[in-house]
């Protein structure tokens, strides 16, 4: 039968759940600005000692006191900082992030991620990310950037377009092209003349130089195209390497009479570098000039080659994939962030450093891609930030202060009464 003794043990019951529960309000307010974290609650269960009967009434139960079942995270949405930042990834919806520590797997909503010495993606940790390598054979692995294909593209084919000047003076055929055969002769002598970057199979960039003669045949212009022949096998540093020729003509509109019917003007002879690429085959279209009074210029220049390019940057876009851009304006994809949910992700357990391990109530996780099933996307050059609300925590402080003061006066005063039980006994 409960007596009033029974009561000191109620009254250690509420302090004890009390400072349980005020630290994990505490622990909340601590990680105000963890990156991530989710604030969790403390559940109070009340506690049974015995049954009160009397006679014609019901039995009465009498507590104990109340006890901490369990501390329960409370995975909510965080709202996301935007840092700009290409590594720094937040999860918009369900999902955790994977990463690895010597075989040990870890689950976390915290995306700040970094990259070490060797190129392999981190999390703050230094634990490896898990995800889908692009070159991978379908499982989980680490993702590492040095993966990244910087392939140049090699140029194939070259359009330029343009105006030449109608009332440019001629030059003598017998001056087209001028002797001796240098860049100071072709500059001198040529009406007009433009340069562009032809790139080769290692992606090393040649300068073409284009040199336009207006021939005495009216509308009649000769182009001829060079490049270095320091660059060529077998060549002289400084002397012009002929790379292919054409002639255009104009009709009293301005515009161009017998364009090819491919549109291609030079189809370039194999270029052997002597950088040991491959020789290099191209394509030039200048279907797009026009003769008019008007100053010879260029007004376009376009061409399918990029020289190799450094990584300069990394991006992540809303399903996880993980490329690197290039100083040469590509991107090379380097893998897939991998992500995972759970049947219960309350019931995971928490160990601390923003990571969380699978428990036999979490259930198994489900792996894959963002923006599949359940799973949310991801929100690149974001972070997303602590789910704590500051105002309900202190209110929260507040209330279970009162109740740790309330079952500390409990014991005051059951003290009091034994007190006064063992004086009577004297």
């Amino acid at each position: 039968m409960p007596s009033i003794s029974d009561g000191l043990f109620a009254g250690r019951a509420g302090i004890q759940s009390h400072g349980a529960a005020i630290s994990v309000v505490s622990d909340n307010v601590a990680n105000a600005n963890t990156v991530g974290f989710k604030a969790s609650r403390a559940e109070f269960t009340d506690l049974l000692a015995g049954s009160i009967s009397g006679a014609g009434a019901a039995n009465l139960t009498a507590g104990s006191g109340s006890n901490v079942q369990a501390i329960r995270p409370i995975f909510n949405q965080g709202t996301f900082e935007i840092t700009g930042r290409g590594l720094d990834l937040g999860i918009n919806g369900d999902g955790f992030f994977m990463v690895d520590n010597a075989g040990a797997r870890y689950y976390t909503r915290a995306g700040n991620f970094k990259i070490d010495t060797d190129g392999t993606l981190l999390n703050q940790n230094g634990y490896t990310v898990l995800g889908f390598p692009s070159n991978g054979a379908g499982g989980l692995q680490s993702l590492n950037v040095n993966q990244a294909t910087l392939d140049n593209v090699e140029t194939t084919a070259v359009t330029i377009g343009g105006n030449l000047d109608a009332g440019a003076a001629s030059v003598p055929l017998a001056n087209i092209p001028p002797a001796p055969l240098t860049f100071a002769n072709l500059s001198n002598t040529a009406t007009y003349s433009t340069f562009l970057d032809v790139y080769d199979s290692l992606g090393d960039p040649h300068t073409m130089t284009i040199y336009y003669f207006k021939t005495p045949t009216a509308g009649e212009w000769e182009a001829y195209a060079y490049v270095d022949a320091g660059e060529v096998l077998g060549g002289t540093a400084g002397e012009p390497f002929q790379v292919g020729t054409t002639t255009m003509t104009f009709g009293g509109d301005g515009q161009r009479t017998a364009v090819p019917p491919t549109g291609i003007d030079i189809t370039m002879n194999p270029v052997p570098w002597s950088n040991g690429s491959n020789a290099g085959n191209y394509t030039l279209s200048m279907e797009r000039f026009t003769q008019f009074s008007s100053p010879s210029g260029i007004n376009s220049i376009t061409q399918d080659g990029e020289g190799a390019g450094n990584i300069v940057s990394f991006s992540v876009d809303g399903d996880g994939k993980l490329f690197a851009l290039l100083d040469n304006g590509q991107s090379s994809i380097i893998g897939t962030i991998a992500l995972s949910t759970f049947a219960s992700p309350e019931d995971l357990q928490r160990v601390g450093g923003s990571l969380f391990v699978e428990t036999t109530t979490s259930g198994e996780p489900v792996v894959g891609q963002a923006n599949t099933g359940k799973l949310g996307s991801i929100a690149s050059g974001s972070l997303e930030l602590s789910t704590v609300d500051l105002a309900s925590d202190f209110i929260k402080i507040i209330t279970l202060q009162r109740g740790f003061q309330g079952s500390s006066r409990v014991i005051q005063s059951i003290d009091q009464l034994l007190n006064e039980i063992i004086s009577l006994a004297g």
